[in-house]
Protein backbone atom coordinates (compact mmCIF):
# COMPACT_ATOMS: atom_id res chain seq x y z
CA UNK A 1 0.00 0.00 0.00
CA UNK A 2 1.69 3.46 -1.08
CA UNK A 3 2.14 5.53 1.94
CA UNK A 4 0.31 9.04 1.59
CA UNK A 5 1.14 12.34 1.72
CA UNK A 6 -0.22 15.42 1.39
CA UNK A 7 -1.09 17.38 -1.74
CA UNK A 8 1.80 19.62 -1.62
CA UNK A 9 2.04 22.68 -3.78
CA UNK A 10 5.17 25.18 -3.89
CA UNK A 11 5.08 28.88 -5.36
CA UNK A 12 8.13 30.49 -6.37
CA UNK A 13 7.83 34.79 -6.81
CA UNK A 14 9.57 36.60 -9.15
CA UNK A 15 11.64 33.91 -10.41
CA UNK A 16 11.27 31.39 -12.77
CA UNK A 17 14.33 29.61 -12.27
CA UNK A 18 13.88 28.85 -8.65
CA UNK A 19 16.35 26.53 -7.95
CA UNK A 20 14.84 26.54 -4.04
CA UNK A 21 11.29 24.95 -4.90
CA UNK A 22 12.55 22.95 -7.88
CA UNK A 23 15.14 21.33 -5.05
CA UNK A 24 12.99 20.52 -2.91
CA UNK A 25 10.28 19.04 -5.13
CA UNK A 26 12.98 16.67 -6.62
CA UNK A 27 14.57 15.85 -3.24
CA UNK A 28 10.86 14.95 -1.60
CA UNK A 29 10.20 13.21 -5.34
CA UNK A 30 14.10 11.24 -4.70
CA UNK A 31 13.53 10.25 -1.13
CA UNK A 32 9.70 9.87 -0.61
CA UNK A 33 8.76 9.16 -4.44
CA UNK A 34 5.75 11.90 -3.47
CA UNK A 35 4.78 14.55 -6.16
CA UNK A 36 5.08 18.27 -5.68
CA UNK A 37 3.05 20.43 -7.70
CA UNK A 38 5.01 23.35 -8.59
CA UNK A 39 3.86 27.09 -9.33
CA UNK A 40 5.87 29.89 -11.22
CA UNK A 41 4.32 33.15 -10.23
CA UNK A 42 5.58 35.94 -13.02
CA UNK A 43 8.97 36.61 -13.81
CA UNK A 44 10.36 39.45 -12.74
CA UNK A 45 11.81 41.01 -15.85
CA UNK A 46 10.07 43.13 -18.47
CA UNK A 47 6.64 41.98 -16.64
CA UNK A 48 3.76 43.88 -15.03
CA UNK A 49 5.41 44.37 -11.31
CA UNK A 50 3.88 42.86 -8.49
CA UNK A 51 0.78 41.21 -10.56
CA UNK A 52 -2.48 41.51 -11.55
CA UNK A 53 -5.59 41.27 -9.88
CA UNK A 54 -6.79 38.26 -12.74
CA UNK A 55 -3.01 36.58 -11.95
CA UNK A 56 -4.31 36.64 -7.99
CA UNK A 57 -7.33 34.88 -9.35
CA UNK A 58 -6.03 32.38 -11.57
CA UNK A 59 -2.94 31.61 -8.78
CA UNK A 60 -5.86 30.98 -5.85
CA UNK A 61 -8.44 28.66 -8.40
CA UNK A 62 -5.13 26.60 -9.43
CA UNK A 63 -4.44 26.45 -5.61
CA UNK A 64 -7.81 25.04 -5.07
CA UNK A 65 -8.51 22.92 -7.90
CA UNK A 66 -5.37 21.31 -6.92
CA UNK A 67 -6.76 20.36 -3.63
CA UNK A 68 -3.77 21.93 -1.80
CA UNK A 69 -3.20 20.45 1.70
CA UNK A 70 -0.08 22.24 2.23
CA UNK A 71 0.88 25.00 0.42
CA UNK A 72 4.93 26.30 0.18
CA UNK A 73 6.09 30.06 -0.32
CA UNK A 74 9.42 30.44 -1.76
CA UNK A 75 10.29 33.88 -0.11
CA UNK A 76 13.03 36.09 -0.35
CA UNK A 77 12.65 39.40 1.75
CA UNK A 78 11.69 42.13 -1.50
CA UNK A 79 8.79 39.48 -2.49
CA UNK A 80 7.58 39.73 1.34
CA UNK A 81 4.24 42.06 1.07
CA UNK A 82 3.36 39.74 -2.68
CA UNK A 83 2.93 37.01 0.17
CA UNK A 84 0.88 38.75 2.50
CA UNK A 85 -1.20 39.55 -0.01
CA UNK A 86 -1.43 36.32 -1.56
CA UNK A 87 -2.25 34.39 1.66
CA UNK A 88 -4.88 36.95 2.66
CA UNK A 89 -6.81 36.51 -0.11
CA UNK A 90 -5.85 32.37 0.24
CA UNK A 91 -6.99 32.36 3.57
CA UNK A 92 -10.04 34.66 2.71
CA UNK A 93 -11.26 31.82 0.08
CA UNK A 94 -9.81 28.71 1.20
CA UNK A 95 -10.08 26.83 4.50
CA UNK A 96 -7.87 24.40 6.15
CA UNK A 97 -4.77 24.72 3.81
CA UNK A 98 -1.54 24.40 5.77
CA UNK A 99 1.19 26.97 4.96
CA UNK A 100 4.83 26.62 5.33
CA UNK A 101 7.18 29.90 4.45
CA UNK A 102 10.81 28.89 3.62
CA UNK A 103 13.58 31.20 1.79
CA UNK A 104 15.79 33.96 3.10
CA UNK A 105 13.26 35.95 4.23
CA UNK A 106 11.33 33.12 6.72
CA UNK A 107 15.35 32.38 7.69
CA UNK A 108 16.33 36.40 8.71
CA UNK A 109 12.67 37.13 10.50
CA UNK A 110 11.13 34.18 11.57
CA UNK A 111 8.62 36.04 13.42
CA UNK A 112 7.59 38.16 10.67
CA UNK A 113 6.82 35.15 9.33
CA UNK A 114 5.02 32.99 11.67
CA UNK A 115 2.00 36.35 11.55
CA UNK A 116 1.01 34.82 8.69
CA UNK A 117 1.97 31.53 7.95
CA UNK A 118 1.66 28.15 9.82
CA UNK A 119 5.10 27.08 9.73
CA UNK A 120 7.98 28.65 8.68
CA UNK A 121 11.42 26.96 7.85
CA UNK A 122 14.83 28.40 8.71
CA UNK A 123 18.07 27.77 6.87
CA UNK A 124 18.04 24.64 4.38
CA UNK A 125 14.80 22.87 4.36
CA UNK A 126 15.68 19.53 2.22
CA UNK A 127 15.09 17.52 4.92
CA UNK A 128 13.09 19.46 7.20
CA UNK A 129 10.57 19.31 4.25
CA UNK A 130 10.60 15.99 3.68
CA UNK A 131 10.22 15.33 7.42
CA UNK A 132 7.29 16.73 7.43
CA UNK A 133 5.68 15.46 4.00
CA UNK A 134 6.79 11.87 5.48
CA UNK A 135 4.71 13.10 9.22
CA UNK A 136 2.06 15.00 7.90
CA UNK A 137 -0.29 11.98 8.34
CA UNK A 138 1.36 10.40 11.57
CA UNK A 139 -0.63 10.94 14.59
CA UNK A 140 2.22 9.22 16.61
CA UNK A 141 4.58 12.02 15.22
CA UNK A 142 4.59 15.82 16.40
CA UNK A 143 5.56 18.18 13.82
CA UNK A 144 6.19 20.66 15.93
CA UNK A 145 9.73 18.19 16.84
CA UNK A 146 11.19 18.93 13.28
CA UNK A 147 14.66 20.07 13.42
CA UNK A 148 15.03 23.92 11.07
CA UNK A 149 11.04 23.96 11.84
CA UNK A 150 8.69 26.58 13.25
CA UNK A 151 5.72 25.08 14.06
CA UNK A 152 2.21 26.71 15.32
CA UNK A 153 0.31 25.00 17.36
CA UNK A 154 -3.00 27.03 18.59
CA UNK A 155 -1.42 30.01 20.55
CA UNK A 156 1.78 28.31 20.74
CA UNK A 157 4.50 28.19 18.41
CA UNK A 158 7.44 25.88 18.61
CA UNK A 159 10.88 27.81 17.85
CA UNK A 160 13.16 24.94 16.68
CA UNK A 161 16.76 24.75 15.96
CA UNK A 162 17.75 25.16 12.55
CA UNK A 163 19.10 21.55 10.59
CA UNK A 164 22.27 20.66 10.13
CA UNK A 165 23.38 22.17 6.56
CA UNK A 166 22.78 19.52 3.92
CA UNK A 167 25.78 17.72 2.06
CA UNK A 168 24.70 18.95 -1.17
CA UNK A 169 26.01 15.69 -2.85
CA UNK A 170 23.05 14.15 -1.91
CA UNK A 171 21.19 16.45 -3.96
CA UNK A 172 19.74 14.62 -7.39
CA UNK A 173 19.90 16.45 -10.51
CA UNK A 174 17.08 18.77 -10.64
CA UNK A 175 13.82 17.79 -12.17
CA UNK A 176 12.53 19.86 -15.19
CA UNK A 177 10.15 17.53 -16.63
CA UNK A 178 7.08 19.42 -17.56
CA UNK A 179 4.58 17.45 -14.99
CA UNK A 180 2.91 19.03 -11.81
CA UNK A 181 4.24 22.46 -13.08
CA UNK A 182 2.55 25.85 -14.18
CA UNK A 183 3.13 29.40 -14.59
CA UNK A 184 1.09 32.47 -14.13
CA UNK A 185 2.20 35.50 -16.15
CA UNK A 186 0.69 38.61 -18.25
CA UNK A 187 -2.58 37.40 -16.75
CA UNK A 188 -2.15 34.14 -18.36
CA UNK A 189 -2.45 30.40 -17.13
CA UNK A 190 0.44 27.45 -18.88
CA UNK A 191 0.98 24.22 -17.92
CA UNK A 192 4.46 22.77 -18.12
CA UNK A 193 8.33 23.91 -17.30
CA UNK A 194 8.73 27.84 -18.23
CA UNK A 195 12.73 27.49 -18.14
CA UNK A 196 13.35 24.75 -20.64
CA UNK A 197 12.98 26.77 -24.04
CA UNK A 198 15.28 29.24 -22.34
CA UNK A 199 19.00 28.46 -24.13
CA UNK A 200 21.06 29.59 -21.01
CA UNK A 201 20.76 26.65 -18.13
CA UNK A 202 21.63 27.60 -14.37
CA UNK A 203 23.73 25.31 -12.55
CA UNK A 204 25.08 25.19 -9.10
CA UNK A 205 28.63 24.12 -7.81
CA UNK A 206 28.81 24.86 -4.52
CA UNK A 207 26.32 26.82 -1.55
CA UNK A 208 27.49 29.11 0.34
CA UNK A 209 29.90 32.27 0.50
CA UNK A 210 33.22 32.67 1.63
CA UNK A 211 33.23 36.73 2.32
CA UNK A 212 31.61 38.92 4.59
CA UNK A 213 30.22 41.92 2.49
CA UNK A 214 28.15 44.30 4.74
CA UNK A 215 25.73 44.48 2.34
CA UNK A 216 24.89 40.67 1.96
CA UNK A 217 22.38 38.47 3.48
CA UNK A 218 25.48 35.81 3.33
CA UNK A 219 27.26 37.42 6.59
CA UNK A 220 24.17 36.65 8.24
CA UNK A 221 23.41 33.80 7.28
CA UNK A 222 26.68 32.03 8.22
CA UNK A 223 25.83 33.34 11.74
CA UNK A 224 22.21 31.60 11.83
CA UNK A 225 23.10 28.37 9.93
CA UNK A 226 25.98 27.70 11.68
CA UNK A 227 25.04 23.43 12.17
CA UNK A 228 28.09 22.87 9.85
CA UNK A 229 30.46 24.04 7.24
CA UNK A 230 29.13 26.72 5.34
CA UNK A 231 31.30 27.00 2.01
CA UNK A 232 30.47 23.52 0.24
CA UNK A 233 31.47 22.02 -2.95
CA UNK A 234 29.53 19.60 -5.00
CA UNK A 235 31.51 16.82 -6.56
CA UNK A 236 32.73 17.62 -10.35
CA UNK A 237 30.58 14.28 -11.57
CA UNK A 238 27.48 15.72 -9.74
CA UNK A 239 27.82 18.88 -11.34
CA UNK A 240 27.93 16.86 -14.72
CA UNK A 241 25.34 15.00 -14.08
CA UNK A 242 23.31 18.31 -14.00
CA UNK A 243 24.65 19.57 -17.17
CA UNK A 244 23.69 16.32 -18.83
CA UNK A 245 19.86 16.74 -17.17
CA UNK A 246 19.92 20.13 -18.61
CA UNK A 247 20.48 19.40 -21.85
CA UNK A 248 18.03 16.85 -21.62
CA UNK A 249 15.01 19.08 -21.00
CA UNK A 250 16.28 22.19 -22.76
CA UNK A 251 16.01 21.65 -26.27
CA UNK A 252 17.75 24.81 -27.51
CA UNK A 253 20.59 25.11 -24.74
CA UNK A 254 23.67 27.27 -25.51
CA UNK A 255 25.33 28.40 -22.46
CA UNK A 256 25.80 26.98 -18.91
CA UNK A 257 25.49 29.87 -16.15
CA UNK A 258 27.27 28.95 -12.72
CA UNK A 259 25.10 30.73 -10.08
CA UNK A 260 27.41 30.15 -7.28
CA UNK A 261 28.50 33.35 -5.22
CA UNK A 262 31.90 32.45 -6.43
CA UNK A 263 33.45 29.72 -8.48
CA UNK A 264 36.42 27.95 -8.72
CA UNK A 265 37.39 27.96 -5.25
CA UNK A 266 39.18 24.78 -5.22
CA UNK A 267 42.22 24.33 -7.55
CA UNK A 268 42.02 20.52 -7.72
CA UNK A 269 38.65 20.46 -8.19
CA UNK A 270 39.46 23.48 -10.80
CA UNK A 271 41.72 21.30 -12.50
CA UNK A 272 39.38 17.98 -12.76
CA UNK A 273 36.10 19.92 -13.87
CA UNK A 274 38.00 21.71 -16.51
CA UNK A 275 39.09 18.21 -17.91
CA UNK A 276 35.89 16.25 -17.91
CA UNK A 277 33.32 19.49 -18.69
CA UNK A 278 35.64 19.92 -22.35
CA UNK A 279 35.41 16.19 -22.93
CA UNK A 280 31.37 15.72 -21.96
CA UNK A 281 29.64 19.14 -22.22
CA UNK A 282 32.24 21.78 -24.73
CA UNK A 283 29.41 24.22 -23.94
CA UNK A 284 30.16 27.81 -23.20
CA UNK A 285 29.74 29.04 -19.70
CA UNK A 286 29.78 31.65 -17.45
CA UNK A 287 30.89 32.29 -13.72
CA UNK A 288 31.23 34.59 -11.38
CA UNK A 289 35.18 35.54 -9.63
CA UNK A 290 36.04 36.91 -7.13
CA UNK A 291 39.13 39.86 -7.91
CA UNK A 292 42.43 39.14 -6.45
CA UNK A 293 41.75 35.22 -5.52
CA UNK A 294 41.35 34.51 -9.26
CA UNK A 295 44.82 33.69 -11.24
CA UNK A 296 45.81 33.55 -14.47
CA UNK A 297 46.32 30.10 -14.23
CA UNK A 298 43.16 28.98 -13.46
CA UNK A 299 41.74 31.07 -15.98
CA UNK A 300 43.64 29.57 -18.57
CA UNK A 301 42.34 25.91 -17.43
CA UNK A 302 38.74 27.71 -17.38
CA UNK A 303 39.16 29.02 -20.32
CA UNK A 304 40.68 26.09 -22.24
CA UNK A 305 37.72 24.22 -21.02
CA UNK A 306 35.03 26.77 -22.58
CA UNK A 307 35.22 29.66 -20.03
CA UNK A 308 33.73 32.38 -22.34
CA UNK A 309 32.43 34.69 -19.84
CA UNK A 310 33.73 36.23 -16.52
CA UNK A 311 31.61 38.14 -13.67
CA UNK A 312 32.65 40.01 -11.04
CA UNK A 313 31.52 42.14 -8.27
CA UNK A 314 33.58 45.26 -7.59
CA UNK A 315 30.68 47.16 -6.03
CA UNK A 316 32.38 50.42 -6.02
CA UNK A 317 35.30 52.64 -7.48
CA UNK A 318 36.64 54.66 -4.32
CA UNK A 319 39.03 52.16 -2.41
CA UNK A 320 37.95 53.30 0.91
CA UNK A 321 34.46 52.63 0.24
CA UNK A 322 34.53 49.23 -0.75
CA UNK A 323 37.32 48.45 1.96
CA UNK A 324 35.45 50.39 5.07
CA UNK A 325 32.26 50.39 4.85
CA UNK A 326 30.97 47.27 2.59
CA UNK A 327 34.46 45.06 3.66
CA UNK A 328 35.99 44.15 0.73
CA UNK A 329 39.00 43.35 0.05
CA UNK A 330 39.79 43.64 -3.46
CA UNK A 331 42.27 46.06 -4.76
CA UNK A 332 42.16 48.23 -8.03
CA UNK A 333 45.06 46.68 -9.53
CA UNK A 334 43.60 43.29 -8.63
CA UNK A 335 39.97 44.37 -10.75
CA UNK A 336 42.27 46.24 -13.61
CA UNK A 337 44.64 42.77 -13.94
CA UNK A 338 41.32 40.51 -14.14
CA UNK A 339 40.32 43.13 -16.85
CA UNK A 340 43.43 42.52 -18.62
CA UNK A 341 43.60 38.72 -18.41
CA UNK A 342 40.18 37.95 -19.75
CA UNK A 343 41.19 40.60 -22.35
CA UNK A 344 43.85 38.46 -23.04
CA UNK A 345 42.10 34.97 -23.13
CA UNK A 346 39.22 36.57 -25.16
CA UNK A 347 37.28 36.07 -22.27
CA UNK A 348 34.05 38.58 -22.07
CA UNK A 349 34.35 40.46 -18.36
CA UNK A 350 31.39 41.96 -16.46
CA UNK A 351 31.63 44.06 -13.23
CA UNK A 352 29.02 44.99 -10.92
CA UNK A 353 28.84 47.80 -9.08
CA UNK A 354 26.74 49.02 -6.24
CA UNK A 355 24.84 52.97 -7.09
CA UNK A 356 22.60 55.10 -4.95
CA UNK A 357 24.93 54.66 -1.66
CA UNK A 358 23.76 57.56 0.71
CA UNK A 359 26.90 57.56 2.40
CA UNK A 360 29.40 58.16 -0.71
CA UNK A 361 30.61 61.58 -1.12
CA UNK A 362 31.14 63.73 -4.22
CA UNK A 363 34.67 63.65 -3.96
CA UNK A 364 34.14 59.75 -3.70
CA UNK A 365 31.89 59.51 -6.55
CA UNK A 366 34.72 61.19 -8.83
CA UNK A 367 37.25 58.80 -7.71
CA UNK A 368 34.90 56.19 -8.97
CA UNK A 369 34.36 57.40 -11.84
CA UNK A 370 37.89 58.08 -12.15
CA UNK A 371 38.47 54.37 -11.43
CA UNK A 372 36.00 52.95 -13.84
CA UNK A 373 37.65 54.89 -16.75
CA UNK A 374 40.91 53.93 -16.27
CA UNK A 375 39.57 49.80 -16.28
CA UNK A 376 41.10 48.81 -19.43
CA UNK A 377 38.29 48.66 -22.61
CA UNK A 378 36.41 46.38 -23.53
CA UNK A 379 34.25 45.94 -20.21
CA UNK A 380 30.57 46.06 -18.97
CA UNK A 381 29.31 47.40 -15.99
CA UNK A 382 25.90 46.03 -14.52
CA UNK A 383 24.68 49.05 -11.91
CA UNK A 384 23.00 47.57 -8.65
CA UNK A 385 20.97 50.44 -6.82
CA UNK A 386 21.97 49.98 -3.26
CA UNK A 387 19.22 47.96 -1.31
CA UNK A 388 18.72 47.29 2.37
CA UNK A 389 18.33 43.76 3.29
CA UNK A 390 17.07 42.34 6.73
CA UNK A 391 19.82 42.31 9.37
CA UNK A 392 23.09 42.91 7.59
CA UNK A 393 25.67 45.11 8.68
CA UNK A 394 25.42 47.90 6.61
CA UNK A 395 21.12 47.64 7.26
CA UNK A 396 21.79 48.25 11.10
CA UNK A 397 24.42 51.07 10.31
CA UNK A 398 21.64 52.99 7.94
CA UNK A 399 18.66 52.45 10.89
CA UNK A 400 21.31 53.73 13.58
CA UNK A 401 22.53 56.56 11.08
CA UNK A 402 18.78 57.17 10.45
CA UNK A 403 19.88 57.30 6.87
CA UNK A 404 16.67 54.53 6.70
CA UNK A 405 13.75 54.42 8.39
CA UNK A 406 12.34 50.72 9.77
CA UNK A 407 9.52 50.61 7.12
CA UNK A 408 12.30 50.93 4.61
CA UNK A 409 14.05 47.86 5.04
CA UNK A 410 13.61 45.17 2.18
CA UNK A 411 10.22 43.06 3.72
CA UNK A 412 8.33 45.83 4.31
CA UNK A 413 9.90 47.97 1.71
CA UNK A 414 10.36 45.67 -1.93
CA UNK A 415 12.57 47.98 -3.57
CA UNK A 416 15.47 45.11 -5.20
CA UNK A 417 12.33 43.82 -7.32
CA UNK A 418 10.68 47.08 -7.87
CA UNK A 419 13.94 48.77 -9.61
CA UNK A 420 15.21 46.23 -10.96
CA UNK A 421 18.53 45.71 -10.20
CA UNK A 422 20.65 46.10 -13.13
CA UNK A 423 18.22 48.99 -14.85
CA UNK A 424 19.65 52.62 -15.77
CA UNK A 425 16.29 54.53 -14.70
CA UNK A 426 15.43 57.72 -13.47
CA UNK A 427 13.22 56.19 -10.73
CA UNK A 428 11.59 57.64 -7.18
CA UNK A 429 13.21 55.37 -4.50
CA UNK A 430 11.74 54.17 -1.56
CA UNK A 431 14.39 55.60 0.85
CA UNK A 432 14.33 59.48 1.86
CA UNK A 433 17.12 60.53 -0.47
CA UNK A 434 17.30 60.83 -4.56
CA UNK A 435 19.41 57.81 -6.91
CA UNK A 436 22.53 59.71 -8.17
CA UNK A 437 21.12 59.90 -11.66
CA UNK A 438 23.92 62.02 -13.07
CA UNK A 439 26.99 60.31 -11.52
CA UNK A 440 24.59 56.80 -12.56
CA UNK A 441 24.84 57.84 -16.50
CA UNK A 442 28.85 58.76 -16.33
CA UNK A 443 29.40 55.56 -14.76
CA UNK A 444 27.06 53.56 -17.53
CA UNK A 445 29.47 55.13 -19.65
CA UNK A 446 32.43 54.08 -19.15
CA UNK A 447 32.66 51.04 -19.88
CA UNK A 448 31.43 51.57 -23.62
CA UNK A 449 34.31 51.20 -26.10
CA UNK A 450 33.24 53.90 -28.71
CA UNK A 451 32.97 56.46 -25.45
CA UNK A 452 36.31 58.12 -25.35
CA UNK A 453 37.59 59.06 -21.77
CA UNK A 454 38.06 62.55 -22.32
CA UNK A 455 34.59 62.94 -23.64
CA UNK A 456 33.41 61.50 -20.40
CA UNK A 457 35.15 63.76 -18.52
CA UNK A 458 34.30 66.78 -19.98
CA UNK A 459 30.45 65.46 -19.51
CA UNK A 460 31.08 65.22 -15.82
CA UNK A 461 32.11 68.54 -15.64
CA UNK A 462 29.29 70.21 -17.55
CA UNK A 463 26.76 71.72 -14.88
CA UNK A 464 23.85 72.18 -17.21
CA UNK A 465 24.14 68.02 -16.82
CA UNK A 466 24.61 68.09 -13.11
CA UNK A 467 21.02 70.17 -12.63
CA UNK A 468 19.42 68.15 -15.74
CA UNK A 469 20.67 64.40 -15.71
CA UNK A 470 17.40 63.51 -17.66
CA UNK A 471 19.37 64.89 -20.52
CA UNK A 472 22.48 62.76 -19.49
CA UNK A 473 20.19 59.69 -19.49
CA UNK A 474 18.82 60.22 -22.87
CA UNK A 475 22.98 59.55 -24.14
CA UNK A 476 23.72 56.65 -21.27
CA UNK A 477 20.55 55.10 -22.48
CA UNK A 478 21.22 55.37 -26.64
CA UNK A 479 24.84 54.20 -25.72
CA UNK A 480 23.28 51.01 -23.88
CA UNK A 481 21.51 50.25 -27.35
CA UNK A 482 24.27 50.38 -29.16
CA UNK A 483 26.41 48.49 -26.93
CA UNK A 484 24.02 45.78 -26.49
CA UNK A 485 24.09 45.14 -30.37
CA UNK A 486 27.61 44.89 -30.53
CA UNK A 487 27.11 42.47 -27.59
CA UNK A 488 24.70 40.23 -29.16
CA UNK A 489 26.27 40.43 -32.49
CA UNK A 490 29.00 38.85 -30.51
CA UNK A 491 27.07 36.26 -28.49
CA UNK A 492 25.09 35.03 -32.40
CA UNK A 493 28.73 34.76 -33.52
CA UNK A 494 29.65 32.43 -30.67
CA UNK A 495 26.79 30.21 -30.48
CA UNK A 496 25.98 31.82 -26.79
CA UNK A 497 22.28 32.82 -27.79
CA UNK A 498 20.03 32.10 -30.38
CA UNK A 499 18.27 34.07 -33.11
CA UNK A 500 15.02 34.19 -31.17
CA UNK A 501 16.82 35.41 -27.95
CA UNK A 502 17.64 38.22 -29.98
CA UNK A 503 14.52 39.26 -31.50
CA UNK A 504 12.91 38.70 -28.01
CA UNK A 505 15.53 41.71 -27.22
CA UNK A 506 15.22 44.02 -29.98
CA UNK A 507 10.91 43.59 -29.01
CA UNK A 508 11.72 44.66 -25.37
CA UNK A 509 13.61 47.84 -27.17
CA UNK A 510 12.48 50.00 -23.65
CA UNK A 511 13.97 47.22 -21.36
CA UNK A 512 16.81 46.68 -23.08
CA UNK A 513 17.99 50.18 -23.34
CA UNK A 514 17.68 50.02 -19.82
CA UNK A 515 20.03 47.55 -18.81
CA UNK A 516 23.32 49.17 -18.58
CA UNK A 517 25.85 46.89 -20.31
Amino acid sequence: MNKKYPVTTLIALYDPDAIGIRTLATFAKEKLGARVNQVFFKNLFTSRFPYTNEELRLLINLIEELNTELLGISLRSSSYNSAVSIISALKSRLKGVKIILGGIHPTLCPDECMEMADIVCRGEGEYPFINLMDNFYNPAFSLNSIKGLWVKEGAQTYKNDVAELIDINELPPVDYSPQDKWQIEDGVLKQGDPSVNNSVGEVFASRGCPHKCTYCTNHTLRDILNKGKFVRLRSVDNVIKDIHNLKKYYSGLKKIVFADEVFALDKNWVIEFSRIYRQEVGLPFAALFYPGTINRQTLDILKDSGLTHVRAGIQFGAVNIRKDLYKRNETNESIINLARMSHDLGVRVTFDVIVNNPYETEKQLEEGLDFYLSIPKPFELNLHSLVYFPQTELTKKALTDQIIKPHQVEGHAQEALRVNHVLLKDKKMAYDYQNNLFYNCLFSLTSKPFMAKKFIKWLSMRSFLKRNPAVLLFVAKAANVINIGFIGFGLLRNKEITIKDAIHALRQIVFTAAVNK
